[in-house]
Parts: structure tokens; C-alpha cells; sequence
């Protein structure tokens, strides 16, 4: 089996385990049972754990509330309360190969100002997929998703990416949330090529912090973080999302 097989199956793996995730991440759920619930599904799809394959990392998902940002260890058994922002990021890996993908959600009631928030990175994302194409620049991805989110009033980080996917969970490029230079300068698009193009931003100020678990990032300032993720593939006319059901079909 070639990687875009492998891939795209992985993916199609990944896709229904995110929208299973995604119905389950509820009011009163705690993160260790989504954990646990990713794991179960992961395993009926027929996929092996990705995130286990990083060194030090033992969990299937990381799982961020509020102001928690990225690589939140699912170890906690405090539930999911009434209006929290919920991030969960979960990979398959299947026949050598990675997929990434990632949500997040309210739980429970939201309100205008959440819900123009998540509006925002799922935007920003599909129009980040959409700069997607052979011969184009990393770079035209990074200004999609900065020049959405500033229209909205909300800002990206810079230390945390999106990037290649495939025999490694985390591989070049890098693709930055914000424009660093001149897109001219960033790595070309390729035919063929898997990645995993991520919306990381924030309501407030970008400033992060690391907390004492040694792996949760978080917004310094307390304000609401989101991710919205997909693994694509790059094909002749554009780019083809391999993690389906996509966020805009299960949002």
C-alpha cells in the first residue's frame, strides 16, 4: 500500500473518530473519558495510536479547555463545565502513516462572542485550504489564516504551527499562522505532498506560557485559544482534505 492509500484511508479512520470525538465532548464528560473513548475508537477503526509514537507522550489525544492552548495531557477527571471552549487533537496512524486532525467546540450554552470566535478559525482555516496549490507558497496558507483572523480581531500565534504529516506526526514544513517575511522565501508547494494545516489563535493577547505538567501551552492572559485542523493532500487542481467528515461538515 502506497502513502496516498494508506493516507487516505488513515484519514477517512481519523474523520469518523473526530465527529464521533466531537458529539462526545459534552457538558459532564471529563477529558479522561474522551481520552478513553478515542482510544476505543481508534482501535475499531483498525488505526494505531499517533500521538503515542512522540517520544514522552503516553495519550491518544491532547485536550485544551478555555485558555489552554495545545498539548493539554487528557489526564484530568474535573468534567467539562457549562460554556467551556474544549480543544481536542487526535492522530491515526495506519500502515506507516500519520493523519492529524483536530476540533473545537463549546459545551453547553454559548454565546455570540464564542460563537463569532470559532466562526472565525473555521474561516480562517477554509481559506487556508483553499491557498492550497502545486507551485504555490507555504506562505500563501500562513496569510490566509493571519489575514482572516485579523478581520475578525483575533490573532494567530506565532511558535505554534501547522506542518508535514506522514511518516513522521511532525514534518517539514512548517506552516507558520502568521506571515514571517516574504511568501517568496517560504518552502514551495508540492504535488502529492500531506499536510496538516492548522489554525492556532487566540481572543486576546498571543503571549503563551508552559504550564508545570511540562507539555499544557496556554494563552498567558486567560483569554479563549482554538484550533481547527485538517490533514490535506496536495493534487493538481488545489488540495483534497483526507481527514473526512471535514469540520465543515460535522460543525
Amino acid at each position: 500500500m502506497n502513502q496516498i492509500e494508506a493516507m487516505t484511508i488513515g484519514g477517512a479512520m481519523l474523520g469518523r473518530v473526530r465527529a464521533a470525538l466531537y458529539d462526545f465532548t459534552v457538558v459532564g464528560i471529563t477529558p479522561t473519558q474522551v481520552e478513553f473513548k478515542a482510544r476505543e475508537l481508534i482501535k475499531s477503526e483498525g488505526g494505531e495510536l499517533s500521538f503515542t509514537k512522540v517520544p514522552g507522550y503516553r495519550w491518544a489525544t491532547c485536550i485544551n479547555i478555555n485558555e489552554g492552548i495545545v498539548h493539554g495531557i487528557p489526564t484530568s477527571t474535573v468534567p467539562f463545565a457549562d460554556g467551556d471552549l474544549v480543544t481536542v487533537d487526535v492522530g491515526v496512524f495506519y500502515k506507516g502513516y500519520h493523519t492529524d486532525a483536530a476540533f473545537s467546540k463549546i459545551v453547553g450554552t454559548s454565546t455570540a462572542s464564542k460563537d463569532k470566535f470559532l466562526k472565525a478559525g473555521l474561516e480562517g482555516l477554509k481559506n487556508a485550504i483553499a491557498a492550497v496549490k502545486p507551485g504555490g507558497y507555504i506562505g500563501d496558507i500562513s496569510e490566509a489564516m493571519e489575514s482572516t483572523l485579523k478581520k475578525y480581531g483575533y490573532r494567530a500565534t506565532r511558535e505554534l504551527t501547522g506542518h508535514g504529516v506522514g511518516k513522521e506526526l511532525h514534518e517539514d514544513p512548517m506552516i507558520s499562522n502568521v506571515v514571517l517575511g516574504p511568501k517568496e522565501k517560504t518552502p514551495i508547494i508540492k504535488l502529492g505532498q500531506t499536510l496538516a494545516i492548522e489554525i492556532i489563535y487566540v481572543e486576546g493577547n498571543p503571549k503563551l506560557i508552559l504550564e508545570e505538567d511540562g507539555w499544557t501551552i496556554s494563552v498567558k492572559d486567560g483569554t479563549l485559544s482554538a484550533v481547527h485542523e485538517e490533514t490535506v493532500m496536495v493534487t493538481q487542481d488545489g488540495c483534497s482534505i483526507l481527514t473526512v467528515p471535514s469540520l465543515f461538515q460535522i460543525v
